[in-house]
């Protein structure tokens, strides 16, 4: 077996041959690990002495080090030495100072004017024989310059996005996975995906249309962040006449200015309501817009205003009332399912301390005997030394003691074990009683702790059609699996 993670940072344990790895090393299939040096496992410090203390002496696997000359064999029962904390740390170290001179080398190619990205943007494609540069491409730069047209003639984004769906034109990542078959970009994008007004005003945004090449409008805020962060536009890098614009300046700062002058709603505004995020069209899996009216709040699918040829529900206004009525009403019989449940499993959690009162008692009881067998063993060893007792029926006699006792002390650890797991059990059915039922038993309205507490979406197709997408498997596993 092979297994190889190229162009993945060491510093987190989210690549995807490491955990094929470690998937292995938990069923058992692999027990002896061997890499060049620690920095091979992992380079933060603090997660690989995680792995060389816990996860390593738990799953039984034995681990070496190479040029670090470690084996995890000479350090069991120990942690390990102050060498190999140190080693970690200088591996961290050195990982931090590469991603220092990786992100400054980049920075100088960006200010140099070279485009680094790993995908041409839409309307663009790698140049064939220069590295690091964009050249037009014909097809997608037609609809960019189609969307700026549209536009500077009045056009605004969702009309411009129902135009382009009514022509079934490829939004950008059904162009690229056109252009692309093998790449795993956009695959989780759905196939229903159409035009939207947003995706319509991010074209619009793009300075780089201009000629201009800009970078670093995102950064990680620290080595071990996944996600990138959004960069101050005064710390981008622009440089201009990059490559052939699509767009010219002049017609970029018109339909900037265009955009400015459409009316928005004012920053702060922003309301806060019981299922603000929760609600998606039952078909595309978009959040449905909330809108109010005379009558009320209300909410509608923005995807079937922009694509005619959806079969999002057209035209049709979901009531937020009714909604947040019917997800009450099932919260509530979840909650009421719940309480059933608690009460058929309170004679079980009855049973549990019964148990673990048996375990304690039993963990007694064998410490007690093990006791009485090192004490044979000694008296054993007394008449040996004495001369009562032969060498050869002192061994065979201390050989009977060592079995009784070894048998003795695998039944406490297996007692130990048990009584672990009970507690456990114990403190999670106390733990959820306390938590979730005293806390939501009383509701009487559905409130946005209510609703984020228990439902992972809600996909409305019609006001009849409402499928509630619940945090966790079924109404039981709040109260855990019966043992």
């Amino acid at each position: 077996m092979t297994l190889s993670d190229d162009g993945y940072t060491g510093t987190n344990t989210d690549r995807p041959q490491f955990q094929a790895l470690m998937k292995e090393l938990r069923t058992g299939a692999i027990n002896v690990m061997v890499t060049k040096d620690f920095s091979r496992c992992h380079r933060d410090y603090t997660q690989m002495g995680n792995y060389l203390e816990c996860v390593f002496p738990f799953l039984g696997v034995r681990y070496l080090s190479v040029n670090d000359g470690y084996d995890s064999d000479d350090y069991k029962g120990m942690t390990s030495g102050m060498d190999v904390v140190l080693r970690n740390i200088i591996y961290e170290a050195y990982s931090k100072d590469l991603s220092v001179k990786t992100t400054t080398a980049k920075i100088i190619m960006m200010k140099q004017g070279k485009y680094i990205g790993s995908f041409a943007p839409y309307g663009f494609q790698f140049h064939p024989t220069v590295r690091n540069k964009l050249v037009i491409d014909g097809d997608s730069a037609a609809v960019v310059r189609r969307i700026f047209d549209m536009t500077l003639q009045g056009m605004g984004s969702t009309a411009i996005a129902r135009r382009l769906n009514s022509e079934g034109v490829l939004t950008p990542g059904a162009y690229f996975r056109l252009k692309n078959p093998g790449s795993g970009r956009f695959r989780k994008a759905s196939e229903k995906n159409g035009w939207t007004a947003a995706s319509v005003l991010n074209i619009l945004h793009q300075y780089e249309y201009t000629g201009a090449l800009v970078g670093r409008k995102r950064y990680k805020a620290s080595l071990h962040e996944k996600r990138t962060v959004p960069q101050d536009k005064s710390d981008w890098i622009i440089y201009e006449g990059a490559h052939d614009a699509i767009i010219s300046r002049a017609d970029f700062d018109r339909v900037q200015e265009i955009i400015r002058q459409r009316p928005r709603r004012a920053k702060g505004t922003s309301q806060e309501y019981p299922l603000k995020g929760l609600l998606k069209c039952g078909n595309c899996h978009r959040t449905l817009s909330r809108i109010h009216s005379s009558a009320g709040y209300y909410y509608r699918c923005t995807k079937s205003r922009a694509d005619e040829n959806s079969d999002c529900p057209k035209g049709k206004l979901f009531s937020e009332k009714e909604i947040e009525g019917i997800i009450f009403r099932a919260v509530m019989q979840m909650l009421a399912m719940c309480q059933e449940r608690k009460k058929q499993k309170s004679s079980l959690m009855l049973t549990r301390k019964e148990r673990i009162a048996a375990c304690v008692a039993e963990l007694q009881k064998l410490e007690q005997q093990q006791e009485r067998h090192r004490q044979e063993k000694f008296r054993v060893y007394e008449d040996f030394s004495g001369g009562a007792l032969t060498k050869d029926a002192y061994l065979k006699q201390r050989a009977e003691i060592d079995s009784r006792l070894a048998a003795a002390k695998a039944e406490q650890e297996a007692q130990e074990q048990l009584l672990s797991e009970l507690e456990h059990l114990a403190f999670q059915d106390k733990a959820q009683e306390d938590d979730v039922f005293t806390s939501f038993a009383g509701a009487t309205e559905l409130t946005a702790e209510l609703a984020q507490t228990f439902i992972r979406e809600v996909l409305v197709s019609y006001p009849t059609e409402i499928e509630i997408v619940w945090k966790f498997r079924d109404v039981f596993d709040l109260q855990g699996h019966d043992n």
